[in-house]
């Protein structure tokens, strides 16, 4: 039998700062030390303390409309996390303090690649706790509209993925990945986020993209990436959307072993799915272990 992995967090604060996609504010943000069991917790630090805290959780999910949005119910919220928290399931963090002071957490470059990069470089210290990944024990599956998301248990932790753009670029993008598998790791980490440019006048008329920017995100038109540069992989699409997955996924606060297919996932199917999962793997309790309750 194999002895349980200890819990881990950054071993010293790390910052950074830039621009919201969907707000268009400048952010600072700094990922801090925190202790064992007490998960991933953001903290609004230009909103009255007592007031800003929300943990992450997919019961504080608020909005998944282009982006993850968690509220706490007092009026604080954070957007955008999706990136990094799958940077934090990537690197392997547990627990962390997010404080920023503003409403969204920085783009940067599109990818979680500048988060997973500063997380290593700062690294990791090992906690006197251990870490519960969640073990899939039989199959189960969210649909909605030709869309779904399938659990089933399986040896180690893979994703397959599948995507569907007609009529542009992106088209049809299949991928299995092995989230155990430093390669596929980095693929995941340093996928764009991306939108097509028939989108982008209605995504502005609804608020969103404000901050949005050929530095920060793939366009696409009909068959032309307008970005200057070559994707970062053929399936750069699909890696996409398998790091948001991850990313949401995270907001459960551990790691899941088995194996996960998902087919034209979203932000909205994906918190549903974290949530249908909760319920399952902890159906008596509020909330997942390592959980804060902010």
């Amino acid at each position: 039998m194999r002895n349980p992995a200890q819990q881990r967090t950054v071993s010293r604060s790390v910052e950074f700062e830039g621009v919201g996609l969907h707000s268009g504010v400048m952010c600072r943000l700094a990922v801090s030390p925190a202790e064992a069991d007490e998960g991933i917790v953001f903290r609004r630090l230009d909103i009255r303390k007592g007031d800003n805290e929300i943990a992450a959780d997919p019961d504080n999910v608020v909005s998944a409309d282009h982006g993850t949005t968690i509220a706490n119910g007092r009026g604080a919220s954070v957007a955008t996390i999706e990136h990094l928290m799958a940077a934090f399931a990537l690197c392997g963090v547990d627990n962390a303090i997010v404080d920023l002071d503003g409403p969204e957490v920085p783009i940067l470059d599109g990818s979680a690649a500048i988060f997973v990069r500063a997380i290593a470089e700062t690294g990791l210290q090992k906690l006197d706790a251990d870490r519960q990944p969640i073990v899939l024990r039989e199959s189960f599956r969210i649909e909605d509209r030709g869309r779904s998301i399938l659990f089933e248990p399986g040896e180690g932790r893979r994703i397959d993925i599948e995507i569907v753009f007609e009529g542009c670029l992106i088209g049809r993008q299949v991928l299995s990945l092995d989230l155990n598998n430093a390669e596929d790791l980095v693929k995941l980490s340093t996928a764009r986020t991306f939108c097509r440019l028939n989108e982008v006048e209605a995504l502005r008329n609804a608020g969103l993209i404000r901050g949005g920017a050929l530095e920060n995100a793939l366009v696409v038109d009909g068959d032309r990436l307008l970005n200057e540069g070559p994707l970062r992989d053929p399936a750069e699409f699909a890696l996409h959307k398998a790091l948001d997955l991850i990313g949401d996924l995270y907001l459960l606060g551990a790691p899941i072993e088995g194996r996960i297919l998902a087919v034209k996932p979203g932000h909205d199917l994906n918190t549903r799915a974290a949530r249908l999962l909760a319920s399952r793997v902890f159906p008596a309790a509020a909330a997942a272990p390592m959980r804060a309750t902010a």
